[in-house]
């Protein structure tokens, strides 16, 4: 079924809050994004890497006015804040697990947008633009998140407000649908993620974070610097994120591996994130070998012999887009 118009509460989604004088030049020094460069009321997709420029995860970083906050699966929260701390040596520098204070809600469609703005928030026309404000939900922040057809923004509202929240949504036209259904615009918009099962799998280029902001290669050095730098400059990349379709069960998972025709060897791919659809099939993101799609249209499928189709993204991916119709 086909929802113009819905929210979902995001308890999967968890938040770093990072503080201390030296919080951010302590993130630039670990992120691959400009977390020093990044203008006020302004998000960017970021990876956090090891030295061998692998990704250990991939977060949305919102910068408060005395804190900023990393945006990421709470299954690799701790990981990642375990991770951070080893680093921090002699910088003012604070980093706690604040996921408890928060709700985050994924809100999807025109109603969204003019819901916000009834709760007195000025209307988001750009991507990863974020606004916040002190009301009767104390603090609040919405971002307007990329998508491949209607507005959708994340919310953080004070925990103590979800149920104000939900009734508020649901009096002003929005339908309420469970996480997999903002999963599924996620991979629409071919938004990656990291989750437990694919930690240190992937360069960050091989989830298309240089194609959506989540790199900068002008900053300083940083965690795993040399590795991705070398993989742009050289041109070295032989894998990258595309989005596959298909029907049938069981619907692959994070870190499942994937098979080609005609293809032995090593497994040419790996499932990032996947969801159902609307129709009753399913969508996914997946990093492939793009050597396969050179020659022509690779034919995927899961290990259980799921035919998978490519499907095309919302920006150009080099020797993928120009195959998919």
């Amino acid at each position: 079924m086909s929802i113009e118009n819905w929210y979902s509460p995001l308890p999967e989604m968890g938040i770093l809050a990072v503080s201390g004088k030296d919080a951010a030049k302590f993130l630039q020094g670990q992120a691959t994004c400009d977390i020093l460069g990044l203008p006020p009321g302004q998000t960017s997709l970021g990876a956090l890497c090891t030295a061998k420029g692998r990704a250990i995860a991939v977060f949305r970083v919102l910068r408060a006015e005395d804190k900023i906050y990393l945006l990421l699966p709470t299954e690799i929260l701790e990981t990642v804040k375990k991770r951070l701390r080893m680093y921090i040596l002699r910088d003012d520098v604070k980093i706690d697990d604040e996921t408890w204070g928060w709700t985050i809600f994924g809100l999807f469609g025109e109603k969204s947008a003019e819901a916000l703005q009834i709760l007195g928030l000025p209307l988001l026309t750009q991507e990863n633009e974020a606004e916040g404000q002190e009301s009767f939900y104390t603090q609040f922040y919405a971002i307007r998140i990329p998508d491949a057809s209607n507005p959708r923004f994340l919310t953080l509202v004070d925990a103590e407000k979800t149920a104000g929240m939900c009734r508020f949504l649901d009096v002003h036209g929005l339908f309420r649908c469970g996480p997999s259904r903002w999963t599924l615009e996620d991979i629409r918009a071919g938004l990656p993620s990291i989750s437990a099962a694919t930690v240190e799998e992937f360069v960050p280029q091989m989830l298309n974070l240089d194609l959506v902001g989540g790199i900068s290669f002008k900053k300083g050095c940083y965690t795993g610097q040399e590795i991705i730098a070398r993989a742009h400059y050289l041109g070295s990349l032989k894998r990258r994120m595309v989005r596959l379709t298909g029907i049938g069960e069981p619907i692959p998972k994070a870190g499942d591996s994937l098979q080609a025709e005609g293809h032995d060897g090593p497994s040419p791919g790996m499932s990032v994130c996947s969801a159902p659809d609307e129709e009753g099939g399913f969508e996914l993101l997946a990093v492939v070998s793009t050597s396969l799609l050179e020659g022509g249209e690779a034919v995927f499928q899961t290990t259980g012999g799921i035919g998978l189709a490519l499907s095309k993204l919302p920006y150009p991916i080099p020797y993928i887009n120009d195959r998919v119709t």
